[in-house]
């Protein structure tokens, strides 16, 4: 008898409980989802941030094209990120990618920080350097 009242007394607050717990659910489920966004866009980022360095460099040591930030742009092309900088020296390259992310519900709430962005260096040592040791040297003294 005293389960039967008890039955009649709440039955409309089960409902309301898995209503409130499928949104909580949901949610979680679309910031988690926003979060592995965010890691792959990293990683894309990461990818082709250290293969423009890695090609500039190449382009470096084998003297093979004067426009370095042209391949450094191709690279980040093909990979689907856009360059945004690009520093050549004689012995080091330094490259930045970045790549906007499609947020679901982040996106709504924080604006315009929706871009993930990756740098990469690269130092080329010749042959002909010293500290490589591939080439012999010669010191002639006055």
């Amino acid at each position: 008898m005293l389960l039967k009242k008890f039955k009649t007394k709440n039955s409309g607050n089960v409902s309301f409980l898995v209503l409130s717990l499928v949104i909580v659910f949901s949610v979680l489920f679309i910031i988690i989802f926003d979060i592995c966004n965010i890691f792959v866009a990293r990683e894309k980022t990461k990818k082709a941030s250290d293969a423009a360095s890695l090609a500039v460099a190449q382009n470096l040591l084998f003297f093979e094209n004067t426009d370095r930030c042209k391949i450094a742009e191709e690279v980040t092309r093909l990979n689907d990120c856009s360059l945004v900088e690009c520093i050549c020296s004689y012995d080091e390259v330094v490259v930045a990618v970045e790549k906007r992310v499609q947020l679901v519900l982040l996106d709504k709430l924080i604006k315009n920080y929706s871009v993930a962005t990756s740098t990469s260096s690269a130092e080329v040592i010749y042959p002909w350097d010293e500290q490589s040791g591939y080439c012999d040297f010669y010191r002639f003294g006055y």
